[in-house]
Order: C-alpha cells, then sequence, then structure tokens
C-alpha cells in the first residue's frame, strides 16, 4: 500500500513536469497531446477511481499554481474530465457485474487496453469541449481551425496513449501477479 502511495505521488509530479516542459515538444501540426489526461487515464483503468481522483486533483492543482491559464479551471476541469472517463471506463465491481448478471446482462467488460485509450479520449474530449465552450463565451467566433485542433487533440492523446500504457502499466504492478494466501 505504501510503495503504491509512492508510485502515485511520482507519477502525479512526472505528469505535472511532462505537461508543463514536454508536452509542446511532441506537437503534431502544431497541437500537443494532453500527457496529464493521458497519464490520469492510465491510473484510472489500472488502479480505479479512488487513485485517478487523487492524480487529477495532485496535477490539476500544479497546474492551476505553476501555468495559470484562467483562474481555477486546471484545478476543476481535471479532476471533473477524469471523474468522468472513469465513470465509464474504469473497472466494474464485482458486486455490479454480478447484478448485471442476474438481470440478463452478460457481466463483462472490455479489455483494460481498449478501455484506456478510450477513456483518455473521453476526458480529452470533455476537456476540450470545455475551452470550445468558453473560447465561444468569450465572444471568439469558432472556426474550422477551432475544430480541427480539438480533434487532432482528442485523437492524439488517444493513440498516444494506446501506446504509452504498457510501460505504465506495467511500473504500476498491474503486471505482477498477486501472491495466493
Amino acid at each position: 500500500m505504501f510503495g503504491k502511495v509512492i508510485k502515485i505521488a511520482v507519477l502525479s509530479l512526472l505528469t505535472y513536469l511532462l505537461q508543463a516542459t514536454t508536452a509542446e515538444y511532441l506537437a503534431l501540426w502544431n497541437v500537443a497531446p494532453n500527457l496529464a489526461l493521458m497519464m490520469i487515464a492510465i491510473v484510472s483503468v489500472a488502479l480505479g477511481r479512488k487513485y485517478t481522483f487523487v492524480v487529477a486533483l495532485l496535477v490539476g492543482y500544479l497546474l492551476e499554481i505553476m501555468i495559470p491559464m484562467l483562474e481555477y479551471l486546471n484545478l476543476i476541469l481535471y479532476p471533473v474530465a477524469a471523474m468522468l472517463g472513469a465513470m465509464v471506463f474504469s473497472d466494474k465491481s464485482e458486486r455490479k457485474l454480478g447484478a448485471e448478471f442476474t438481470i440478463g446482462k452478460h457481466g463483462t467488460q472490455l479489455n483494460p487496453h481498449l478501455r484506456t485509450p478510450l477513456c483518455a479520449g473521453l476526458s480529452c474530449l470533455i476537456f476540450e469541449g470545455v475551452h470550445l465552450l468558453y473560447t465561444y463565451l468569450a465572444g471568439v467566433a469558432l472556426t474550422a481551425g477551432h475544430w480541427e485542433r480539438t480533434i487532432v487533440s482528442v485523437v492524439y492523446t488517444t493513440l498516444l496513449t494506446g501506446l504509452i500504457q504498457f510501460p505504465v502499466r506495467w511500473w504500476l504492478g498491474v503486471y505482477k501477479l498477486k501472491k495466493a494466501r
């Protein structure tokens, strides 16, 4: 348990540092991927909602303090976008799977390696959608360029999550078998 908390703290700090310093160098068509939501989605599917909220809150807080854009936007938007993605794509509990089975549903889940990029894509779509809404409400007319950048950001973040999830999940210890009692 203590080792997992240390890994979450290190991953949160690393996520903040990557988003603040490296993301702009990974730009594709002048659009940087959202590395923070990518890492948060990996944690969401690998470890669950509790750790998702902690990582999203820490990353949002660090980004809000160090790279303020709009007042409290990062602090609010990262946990909200991450938790909405986690509600859809995180692991279902055994109790929920059993309840679905009793009412006739088959009680299955998608493969976690598929759910992880989908979770990142949904979280990024919510994040970018709020930014588009804020831009529109600020009086800026949305052009095709705005929509194109949003689509590129969502697709790029989703595809990058599909690639980077394997080493991060391994580092978090998801692939290790638990000892039998």
